[in-house]
């Protein structure tokens, strides 16, 4: 007879706390190869091993695939159901009450960077498996795969590499690095880089002084809110009075409703604006400081008072960006049903060389095409003579409704939750359910729950763990089901 679920898990909890908070404790964030085997830098390898050793402990197959990712295989059959997660994490970033690499328990939330974003459902999931295991409730015909990939947060170049060495595929696979109920929708994403010439003015237009921009500079990744950003500025007209110009900064700031702080010394103004961080495909959540301190500099030139030598970028960004996220600067304001509005994020900003470099993150919507986001960028780059470099670009992945396995995963969400209100839902996120057929990203973020990853302070609820253990263990034998 099986073991009841609550059981196991009072047995076990501790335990998967001192993995999860072991696994945090490692700054896997991922860094270039270091020449000794470590495609990502040795804590992300690090990190993986740890995952790895982990499986073997429990008695499952393992294989570490060159560092760059990794598998743990329970069950012999010949069906293979999947399990998609990344050893990775983002960046610290700022704003942390807590020390985001030294897991801790407060008021029952764990803190740390990867409790939600994925350290702490993939060890669920592990746990998931050994319950199954541990309870000989696998088919005899039916595997379960751990795969572990090393630099979700990045490139994806840990996958890729996986892919080409053509690797049995699963034939279900879930993402435990998301939302529930389920995610029917993943839009479109494109990652690029937007160069701007600065051109530079030997007068003000206007009869205000001419100032400069002796550097400007914002963001930490392209796929975060910037939650800093700062400039600074100079004048060669020696009797503009440097006391009216922070005054007049730090009031744009209040109308802005903003946090400025604007300093000067020997001559120098030095502007910093403070944001707020957030994922990149909820830029509503967050508080853009780049577009912030773009919106500043701008608005100090509108009565004519002062004009920016660098006054085209300043324009630019105004005209293209703004304070908004929608696109609609670009004429990119679309949304559709099925996913939602279009979103875009500024995640980095710099002048540098007579160039100013802006990393666009950008979601569209599945009923739109790449083409269509490439020819309005186009139609920018033609009229501030910008030009484009892009990276890392993913379709939409679009599962419907009554598809078999939303059907499936969704009857497992509601009898385990009796949440019976909640339906599939769109992702502006990318996740690696766009890596492979049939993945489906599933969970941990319930609906009445914060989506903090990326965020500072990021948390997760102790008894939430639990939870998914025992959704992501139904979840694994109800699709073993479907693929007998």
């Amino acid at each position: 007879m099986a073991e009841r679920f609550d059981e196991y898990y009072e047995k076990k909890e501790a335990q998967l706390l001192r993995d999860i908070r072991d696994s945090i404790a490692i700054p896997s964030v991922a860094g270039e190869a270091d020449g000794k085997g470590n495609p990502f830098g040795k804590p992300v390898t690090k990190c993986l091993e740890h995952i790895l050793d982990r499986g073997t402990a429990f008695g499952f197959q393992t294989n570490n695939v060159d560092h760059y990712v990794g598998e743990i295989t329970m069950g012999s059959g010949e069906h293979l159901i999947g399990i998609l997660c990344h050893a990775d994490v983002v960046d610290a970033g700022d704003g942390w009450t807590t020390e985001p690499f030294t897991a801790c328990v407060k008021e029952g939330k764990l803190y740390g960077r990867g409790a939600i974003d994925d350290k702490g459902p993939m060890m669920c999931c592990l746990y998931a498996m050994d319950y199954i295991q541990s309870n000989h409730l696998l088919p005899e015909n039916t595997r379960i795969r751990m795969i572990i990939g090393t630099d979700e947060e990045e490139n994806w170049i840990s996958i890729k590499k996986y892919l080409e060495r053509e690797p049995e595929i699963p034939e279900i696979s879930i993402v435990p690095d998301a939302n529930f109920p389920i995610i029917s929708c993943e839009k479109g994403l494109v990652n690029l880089t937007m160069t701007v010439p600065v051109f530079l003015a030997e007068q003000n237009d206007g009869a205000g002084k001419l100032l400069y921009i002796e550097s400007l500079y914002g963001g930490e990744r392209p796929n975060v809110v910037a939650s800093g950003a700062g400039c600074r500025i100079t004048c060669a007209d020696q009797d503009y009075d440097e006391k009216q110009l922070i005054e007049r900064i730090r009031e744009i700031g209040d109308e802005l409703g903003v946090a400025v702080t604007a300093e000067t010394e020997e001559g120098v103004i030095f502007v910093q604006v403070k944001g707020k961080a957030a994922h990149a495909m909820t830029p509503e959540k967050g508080v853009n400081a780049i577009s912030y301190l773009m919106e500043l500099l701008y608005g100090v030139t509108l009565d004519g008072q002062y004009g920016f030598a660098q006054q085209n970028i300043v324009e630019f960004y105004h005209q293209y960006f703004g304070l908004s996220y929608d696109g609609a600067g670009m004429h990119l304001d679309w949304h559709d049903e099925a996913s939602g509005p279009l979103t875009v994020n500024i995640g980095l900003l710099e002048m540098k060389n007579s160039r100013l470099t802006i990393a666009i993150n950008l979601r569209y919507p599945v009923t739109r095409t790449f083409d269509e986001v490439k020819d309005a960028l186009n139609v920018v780059c033609k009229d501030a003579s910008a030009s484009i470099e892009f990276g890392v670009c993913m379709e939409p992945v679009y599962f419907d409704k009554d598809s078999r396995i939303v059907k499936a995963l969704m009857d497992v969400y509601q009898s385990s939750t009796g949440d019976m209100v909640s339906q599939p839902i769109s992702l502006g996120g990318a996740t690696y359910a766009r890596a492979i057929p049939n993945a489906i990203a599933f969970g941990p973020v319930f609906p009445d729950q914060e989506e903090l990853a990326h965020e500072a302070d990021e948390y997760y609820c102790v008894a939430d763990y639990k939870r998914i253990t025992e959704i992501y263990a139904n979840a694994l034998l109800k699709l073993s089901a479907i693929v007998e």
